[in-house]
């Protein structure tokens, strides 16, 4: 697909939301998956190929979202966050990834991510307030360097409003006088007062892989079948 961008929203002063139209053409994923984005790089005349997860939920039928964090010295994510002007057109290819939940394969999901490894989480969140699955209990838990970090930091409080999700975030680096989250990386302590029953959940594990690693190794250990736990290293 041939896509243009209509909208660029900054969610952290590092990260941006690229908001694409999809031009009348049908598009279905799972929340979970990615795309993969050919991406300019004008010094060289190359053409960058990125793996990018899907930020909106498969309810937005008119457009695609993809929510970028920009990385030292990345090429591609420096430029789409910085460079982009809107009309921009893209070729985007996909869905692809087996990283998704539908409703039929669990009920009551806890979802784990590190910086922008909640985005895919938050495709998952989105799908279940529009599609109101009252039956479906979420528990997320975000890890953010510092609190201008958060991603989708007011749409998060808003969906930890609803009576079957709870949000929980933690900062590991910076925390403001008023912060009254937790404080440090995800550990056993903060896994069994957020998600007491975690044996009973299929989690969904996403970030940096010195977090998957971490956090799956605590699950396992704290009894999860590790059929049960789903992971998404980025790189």
């Amino acid at each position: 697909m041939d896509l243009p961008v209509v909208e660029i929203v900054e969610e952290t002063p590092t990260t941006k939301t690229l908001v694409f139209d999809l031009e009348g053409r049908p598009f279905r994923f799972y929340p979970g998956q990615f795309v993969v984005l050919e991406v300019p790089h004008p010094e060289t005349g190359e053409k960058l190929r990125r793996a990018y997860s899907i930020a909106s939920p498969p309810t937005r039928r008119d457009r695609i979202e993809l929510t970028v964090k920009r990385v030292e010295n990345g090429r591609a994510s420096v430029y789409l966050t910085t460079r982009v002007r809107i009309g921009e057109r893209f070729r985007m290819k996909g869905p692809y990834g087996r990283f998704y939940w539908t409703e039929k394969l669990h009920s009551r999901i806890a979802l784990l991510g590190a910086g922008s490894g909640v985005v895919p989480l938050v495709s998952i969140l989105r799908y279940i307030r529009d599609r109101d699955l009252g039956n479906v209990d979420a528990v997320f838990l975000g890890s953010f360097t510092s609190y201008e970090e958060v991603i989708y930091r007011e749409e998060l409080l808003e969906l930890g409003k609803l009576k079957n999700v709870r949000i929980a975030l933690t900062l590991t680096r910076e925390f403001p006088d008023s912060w009254q989250g937790y404080r440090g990386r995800i550990n056993r302590e903060i896994l069994s007062r957020e998600i007491p029953d975690a044996v009973e959940r299929l989690h969904y594990l996403c970030g940096p892989p010195g977090f998957v690693e971490s956090v799956r190794g605590t699950l396992l250990d704290l009894g999860v079948d590790r059929r049960n736990l789903k992971t998404e290293r980025y790189r």
